[in-house]
């Protein structure tokens, strides 16, 4: 199979807001740096393709800003998935927040900075021209496994979560190689604290496959708007990135060992779009009650001596508080919105790529050996929560632009599609 790929920095110059997390942070150096990777796969006249930011998500805020440029490299946008792994230790700015769903989420996306946006569009298409360049002979195998001690439920650990990891090698004549994986987590190592520009997990991981001549990895986010390394980790620094890099390391290089030839005899791709209902206003004056009832629990917590995961889950209560409130007040023009999502078949695997976060809670019924998810793919509109997050007020639900019942909605309509 004829295969490119390759990579470009896009870490930016400081200073600079980072997104992710409610709060003005400014970065005041650099951990580790950020990427957007790029694998191309042709066939016959066609190349298709994936891009993954090390951002907290990607929209037509920096997509559209490239379809000149891949259209002189002879590059259909509709062959491409866009990716973003999901740090909330990167720059903010590449979002739309000016208007639509996440206007009121501007506190923590940060607001629109079309000149970032343009200079990540830029080496964007200098990271394509460079993997159209490497595009040869490629062997390819894959594997999947599951990787426990990571991410769970963040909100009740007693739920499934989903541990399944699954990774394909790329491998050349000239000796270079990619892997590329697909694991749900939330990359979080890196808490509201952090004021260093970090890939978070995903570099970790990236950082420590390289020491065994991986010329580039890239991470795809599964459905973890419901996952984090909330109840596994042990602290928010370099280290704690250290020790779950290496434990993705030794996964990867297991599977990597088992990992069988891959021969793509059944390639399609297709786009979908699915009508989802937005919520109505809600009551300013109770959103406000809400929240205040929150920031009291809090306090009650802290001075009771509640501390780690535990205050984490009432720290997430109120900013979920916070969220609706700021939905109250800011209310969406519209009733209902389209959701995109793009369907990747190879063989008898597929791939459902949804814009957002969803949670596995909805996905896991459906997913299976052939059946996967990627989220944070071609646009963002924020969380995809099941009812049981709506009854429990969970700050994903509180924080969604969707009704309740609407992430079911959503589940039922891409089964019909994958004709599962």
């Amino acid at each position: 199979m004829k295969i490119g790929f390759a990579q470009q920095c896009i870490t930016p110059a400081l200073p600079v807001r980072l997104s992710g997390y409610a709060g003005k942070r400014m970065a005041e150096g650099v951990l580790d740096d950020l990427f957007v990777k790029v694998i191309l796969y042709q066939r016959g006249n066609e190349t298709y393709g994936i891009l993954s930011y090390d951002l907290v998500a990607v929209d037509d805020v920096i997509i559209r800003q490239m379809k000149a440029g891949m259209e002189k490299m002879r590059l259909k946008q509709e062959n491409f998935l866009f990716a973003a792994t999901h740090t909330h230790s990167g720059p903010g700015g590449a979002l739309e927040t000016r208007e639509g769903l996440l206007k009121p989420a501007i506190d923590i996306f940060v607001e629109t900075d079309p000149a970032f946006a343009a200079y990540i569009a830029r080496k964007s298409l200098e990271a394509l021209e460079k993997a159209i360049a490497t595009c040869k002979e490629t062997a390819v195998s894959s594997a999947l496994s599951t990787l426990a001690h990571v991410g769970d439920n963040r909100n009740c650990r007693d739920l499934k979560g989903n541990q399944d990891i699954a990774a394909a090698f790329f491998r050349q004549e000239d000796g270079r190689k990619a892997v590329l994986l697909n694991y749900a987590c939330h990359p979080t190592v890196m808490n509201g604290k952090n004021l260093k520009v970090s890939a978070d997990l995903p570099g970790a991981v990236a950082a420590c496959m390289k020491q065994h001549g991986y010329d580039m990895c890239m991470y795809l986010n599964g459905s973890c708007g419901d996952i984090s390394t909330r109840f596994s980790r042990r602290s928010s620094d370099a280290d704690e990135l250290l020790r779950y890099g290496r434990m993705f390391e030794e996964k990867l290089l297991e599977m990597e060992s088992n990992a069988r030839p891959v021969e793509i005899r059944d390639f399609a791709i297709s786009h979908e779009m699915f009508r989802m209902d937005l919520k109505r206003p809600g009551n300013v004056e109770e959103a406000q009650k809400e929240l205040d009832a929150c920031e009291k629990r809090l306090q009650e917590a802290r001075q009771g001596g509640i501390s780690g995961s535990d205050l984490r889950v009432l720290e997430s209560l109120k900013e979920g508080a916070q969220a609706n409130l700021s939905l109250a007040q800011n209310p969406y023009t519209m009733t209902s919105c389209d959701v995109p999502v793009m369907f990747v078949k190879i063989n008898r695997h597929i791939f459902a790529c949804v814009p957002g976060e969803l949670f596995s809670e909805l996905s896991n019924p459906l997913q299976t050996e052939q059946m996967h998810f990627i989220g944070y793919a071609n646009g963002y509109l924020g969380y995809f929560a099941d009812e049981s997050a709506y009854d429990h007020l969970y700050y994903e639900a509180l924080s969604s632009p969707f009704q309740k019942g609407q992430g079911e909605k959503l589940m039922r309509l891409i089964a019909q599609a994958a004709g599962k």
